[in-house]
């Protein structure tokens, strides 16, 4: 796996985890509980873990990327841990699997150009 990728997946990871916690801190209803504590340091590390990527392949590269794998992920853990499987409708199933297209083109390399 090229080091691109490591930090793309890294990147993606935290975000994702980041976003089921507060999600989980959200819907507590003491809003003073252990998911504000990880929530809270969750977040620089998603920040700085993008700012890696983004200086690896580039901002258009590491933001398109990033934010469909973190869209993709946020729907599947919505869909299979939250059990939110009735809260999609076809349309946005279609848009899913665009964006798992979008990736693939996102991450196609660039011709050189002959010189």
């Amino acid at each position: 796996m090229p080091t691109n990728w490591l930090y793309i997946v890294a990147a993606t990871g935290l975000a994702l985890l980041g976003n089921a916690i507060s999600l989980l801190w959200a819907t507590d209803e003491s809003k003073y509980s252990i998911w504000l504590l990880l929530t809270v340091l969750i977040s620089p590390l998603v920040f700085l873990s993008f700012g890696l990527a983004a200086s690896r392949s580039g901002l258009a590269v590491a933001a398109g990327t990033i934010d469909s794998l973190l869209t993709i992920g946020t729907i599947a853990v919505g869909l299979v841990l939250f059990r939110e499987w009735n809260g999609l409708s076809p349309y946005q199933y279609l848009g899913l699997a665009l964006a798992v297209a979008g990736i693939f083109l996102m991450l196609t390399p660039v011709p050189q150009r002959g010189g």
